[in-house]
């Protein structure tokens, strides 16, 4: 199957990336990796953790590449070990997120293709910065998809007016994002009246990350509580609703953010288009259906506290998963970086092909 792109790209659209905030930090020459600590932001700075599904891939990649360079193999067996217990440990430590196993599950297939263990380890090395370089170009085609599919909801030159959850922008991606990528370009063309971010509790990525990304890129915003996205579609006529994922089944059926679940619910309550961006290799092939998709739950102290100050008492009873699964029936489409589909299409997609 051929990637499905809504008529050229112009080959400046997105290409300004002046007002965009950096995740990370990576030289290719000497193979340092610096990645911005996101739990200090808005108040500091600090280049050294990671989070976000695609970014998750490209560091984990990264970071196993400045890894097995610091290692001598003594065998290519023992450096195809090696590139197994990495990768297996990086999968565990976020088991949603099916575009760090798909990046990290062919890494694997490469290293095991013929050849002593300096050429198993340059042929990794490529494959790792081939697959930083085509996240790129993905991504340019997904904001591409999703801009257009945007621009079709209304008459041209229309402004909109949009809702997000959680962080899907350049802090959660390498490049511009997904759903926040879309929402950059609409406001690139000038075509944002407000953009609506819930806070996304319990772990407030829409406070410190969204909220941040939005204010450097100058795009007008105002912050809600969860709890105010009901009253806010009554209020206010919302265009479009923009989320990302972690992962979607076969059926349609989405995982992303707590949170996203309810908003969905109350988009089909009030009418509004809502939609989930994703790179293509978020769609799980080995996932039918919501139910097969493994929810990972936080600890309690990630509920109970905010910035490392506790709001309730440490012992209260807490269930925290950190994702729900939206089912197909209530998203208008999954835009991709290889077409827009009604979740109901996706098993017909042939998505293997891609």
């Amino acid at each position: 199957m051929d990637c499905v792109v809504n008529g050229p790209i112009p080959t400046d659209f997105m290409t300004n990336t002046e007002d965009r905030l950096a995740a990370y930090r990576f030289n290719s020459d000497t193979l340092e990796l610096s990645v911005l600590d996101q739990l200090l932001l808005p108040h500091e700075s600090v280049f050294i953790q990671v989070r976000g599904a695609p970014l998750t891939a490209v560091v984990g990649a990264l970071g196993l590449l400045i890894e097995m360079n610091q290692v001598d193999f003594a065998s290519a067996d023992e450096f195809v070990r090696f590139v197994e217990e990495k990768v297996a440990y990086l999968i565990e430590s976020r088991p949603t997120a099916i575009n760090l196993r798909n990046a990290l599950e062919h890494i694997i297939e490469v290293a095991k293709e013929e050849g002593d263990a300096d050429v198993r380890k340059h042929r990794v090395a490529e494959a790792i910065l081939k697959l930083l370089n085509d996240e790129t170009e993905e991504n340019r085609r997904l904001i591409w998809n999703g801009y257009q599919e945007i621009l079709s909801l209304k008459p041209p030159r229309s402004k909109f007016v949009l809702m997000t959850i959680c962080n899907t922008g350049a802090l959660a991606t390498s490049s511009w994002g997904t759903a926040l990528g879309v929402i950059y370009a609409l406001h690139q063309a000038d075509l944002v009246e407000m953009v609506y971010a819930l806070e996304t509790r319990p772990y407030n990525q829409g406070v410190r990350l969204t909220a941040t990304e939005l204010r450097s890129a100058k795009v007008p915003f105002k912050l809600i509580t969860d709890s105010m996205a009901a009253w806010t579609m009554k209020t206010h006529k919302i265009d479009a609703i923009l989320v990302g994922a972690d992962q979607v089944a076969l059926n349609g059926d989405t995982a992303n953010k707590i949170g996203t679940y309810m908003l969905a619910v109350l988009a089909k309550h009030h009418s509004v288009p809502f939609y989930a961006v994703v790179p293509v290799t978020s769609v799980n092939l080995s996932r039918q259906t919501g139910d097969d998709i493994t929810i990972e739950e936080r600890p309690a102290a990630e509920m109970l506290s905010i910035n490392g100050v506790f709001i309730g008492a440490e012992d209260t009873p807490v269930w925290n998963p950190a994702f729900d699964v939206t089912p197909g029936a209530l998203i208008t489409k999954i835009i991709t970086d290889c077409g827009n589909f009604a979740p109901e299409d996706l098993k017909n997609a042939n998505l293997k092909q891609i």
